[in-house]
């Protein structure tokens, strides 16, 4: 994958080859705010799509900052699947799904601004609309109240219809996650269907007149909801040199959340080994993911500067954290499971890591368009997030956090 500076050098270059539309010039107008996206737009958190969660994504922290309305699809407790709930923190941390079952949208005669689909990817944004079974995200995120006028429309049709003065567009991790969730670089969405796909988005998005601001893709090895190798080994007080090979995994490799129960019976001998290949991403795997997510990002760069649209480079942003951690408060808070930045489900961010995406939504939206918004006070978020612990930068391991229960019903909502 091209390092960040690499990204912001072809988005530079591009911006001066390219006339920049009227509409990009000048102040952007938030005041209909729309948002196109998957589980990372929608305000996802640990597991569940959930109304108390929803308003602490950053789409909504910029349209607090800028003081303008972005209605909400929300979902009644304890979400949909039930919220993740941390136990104790351990190690090993021990978590467990609230009890009970959701009612489904707060408001069903309320139309969403916020048209972000858990699970969706590019494609699902042009083609993937509701039907009358609500037996998914897709039903009660974009189609209430349209169903019940007998409309039902995709997130780009409803991004049309809405007339929009400014699009936040943060679309593909649900092409790349499915690679981690799967341990499976076959599971990528294949870069010409990408490239095709969400140039015929952007092409309609753009035709609406909106100001747009699009966001690049982090590198889904960074999540916690994989364990390297290295980790596996230190947990065991094993050398990787001497658990490696009985686990048949070595330095640069990953494993699932499915790997814990095999590792521990294999390990204890009551299991013979080496893994099955379906719970291991090997580090040939994840330098094939990782270069895949570098090319939908170039793309989208490309793309930004075609359109004149604002460009939030949210993977040089993660690729930073993964490297130095951010320090707020006094914590420098890291990518490890319960390190700060991550939720229980190990994928979305915790309310502080959603601040600093926020962040970086501001800062390309104020950079390109002058639009004046003031920035998210992460300390005073971080101050009041359940999930930065007092022991935040020395987390404890993330092997054992997610079960493979849990890691199955986050492949029900996100994976495609």
């Amino acid at each position: 994958m091209k390092k960040p500076t690499s990204l912001s050098c072809l988005v530079t270059t591009l911006s001066l080859l390219v006339t920049v539309p009227a509409w990009g010039e000048g102040k952007a107008d938030l005041s209909r705010l729309v948002v196109i996206g998957d589980s990372l737009s929608a305000g996802y958190q640990n597991g569940s799509l959930l109304g108390t969660q929803q308003v602490n994504g950053y789409a909504s922290l910029i349209a607090a900052q800028k003081g303008v309305p972005l209605t909400l699809p929300l979902i009644a407790g304890p979400g949909i699947p039930n919220v993740l709930q941390l136990i104790s923190p351990g190690p090993p941390p021990i978590m467990a799904p609230a009890p009970g079952s959701s009612t489904g949208r707060v408001d069903p005669f309320t139309q969403a601004a916020n048209l972000a689909v858990p699970g969706a990817d590019v494609r699902n944004t042009l083609n993937t609309r509701p039907d009358l079974a609500f037996d998914d995200l897709t039903d009660l995120v974009l189609g209430l109240p349209g169903l019940l006028q007998g409309i039902s429309r995709s997130q780009v049709e409803w991004a049309e219809a809405l007339q929009p003065t400014t699009l936040i567009v943060w679309i593909g991790n649900g092409d790349a996650l499915n690679a981690a969730l799967a341990a499976d670089p076959a599971a990528l969405t294949p870069l010409e269907d990408f490239r095709a796909d969400y140039a015929s988005m952007l092409d309609r998005l753009a035709a609406t007149g909106a100001a747009l601001v699009l966001g690049t893709i982090p590198d889904v090895t960074v999540i916690p909801y994989l364990t390297t190798a290295a980790d596996v080994a230190a947990m065991a007080g094993l050398p990787l040199a001497v658990a490696g090979p009985v686990l048949g995994i070595g330095q640069g490799d990953y494993v699932t959340p499915d790997a814990l129960p095999l590792i521990l019976a294999i390990l204890g001998g009551s299991a013979p080994g080496p893994l099955p290949e379906n719970v291991v991403l090997t580090a040939s795997e994840a330098a094939a993911v990782s270069a895949a997510v570098g090319s939908y990002n170039e793309f989208i760069a490309t793309q930004a500067a075609l359109k004149g649209a604002a460009l939030a480079d949210v993977n040089g942003l993660t690729s930073r954290i993964q490297s130095h951690g951010y320090v707020a408060g006094g914590q420098r808070l890291t990518t490890r499971f319960l390190g700060g930045m991550f939720s229980l489900d190990g994928i979305h961010p915790t309310n502080t890591g959603y601040a600093i995406i926020a962040n970086e939504f501001i800062r390309a939206l104020n950079t390109t368009f002058a639009a004046g918004i003031p920035p998210v006070n992460v300390e005073h978020v971080k101050e009041a997030d359940p999930l930065v612990l007092p022991g935040a930068g020395h987390p404890a391991y993330a092997l054992g956090a997610i079960t493979p229960a849990q890691a199955s019903s986050l492949r029900a909502v996100l994976a495609h």
